[in-house]
């Protein structure tokens, strides 16, 4: 498996991987929004602290409960995590992997928020593959994401995918050219392209060890019809 690569240095050129997943809700259903609050009507930086500190209660919930479950499924002692929850943001430290807890106001629907976790960082190559891993983000994560270091030419690229009648038929693109998408109903998967970065999702329930599986035979055929595009 190298679909998930441990991400490299900060400073390093090299494309960045998250897996993520977001649950979405009504502003006024959070824990701490009170009667007499009023409903955003915009989305500005006041809104979105807004949101944060109302939403705090679902985060340090998620978390919580995200923390006693790596502790069961990995069994890290105390002095292995890092653990900050506050102000509508947690981050949660591990040996082999980092993850991050927040809600945000949605920038589509002012009167909404995303709830999201975020793996943004992998310690070691194996733990992509680890069922334990899988078992514990199932349910929390269902997209991959790759960050490109530079940005690609998505022209090319569909250029590239029209003269592949197999991959031709699958998809389909913004008639700027600015992004395109794939279905690939064998691997029970999506692939959305635009320039800064390639996102996996699966098409039908969520399912992590089969959404990085599934995401890396994807990209081996992508290489196979000489897309250009690499995870490192």
């Amino acid at each position: 498996m190298v679909a998930i690569k441990a991400n490299p240095p900060v400073n390093s050129p090299g494309n960045q991987n998250r897996i993520v997943g977001t649950t979405p809700g009504r502003v006024r259903k959070l824990g701490g929004y009170q009667k007499h609050h009023h409903l955003p009507d915009g989305h500005t930086d006041a809104t979105q602290s807004f949101v944060r500190k109302v939403g705090q209660s679902e985060v340090k919930e998620t978390a919580d409960s995200l923390f006693t479950h790596i502790q069961s499924f990995f069994g890290y002692k105390r002095r292995d995590f890092v653990y900050t929850c506050e102000d509508g943001f947690a981050w949660i430290k591990t040996p082999d992997f980092d993850l991050q807890i927040r809600v945000d106001q949605c920038p589509q629907d002012p009167k909404n928020y995303l709830l999201t976790t975020e793996i943004v960082a992998l310690h070691t190559e194996k733990i992509a593959t680890d069922p334990r891993f899988h078992n514990c983000f199932t349910h929390h994560c269902d997209h991959l994401i790759i960050e490109f270091a530079s940005p690609i030419q998505i022209e090319d690229k569909i250029d590239t995918l029209e003269d592949i009648p197999e991959l031709a038929k699958a998809m389909t693109y913004e008639p700027d050219g600015s992004a395109f998408e794939l279905k690939l109903p064998k691997l029970d998967l999506n692939i959305y392209v635009d320039e800064s970065a390639i996102t996996f999702s699966l098409l039908t329930l969520r399912d992590l060890g089969k959404l990085l599986d599934h995401s890396q035979k994807a990209f081996d055929i992508l290489a196979c019809a000489n897309l250009g595009l690499r995870l490192r």
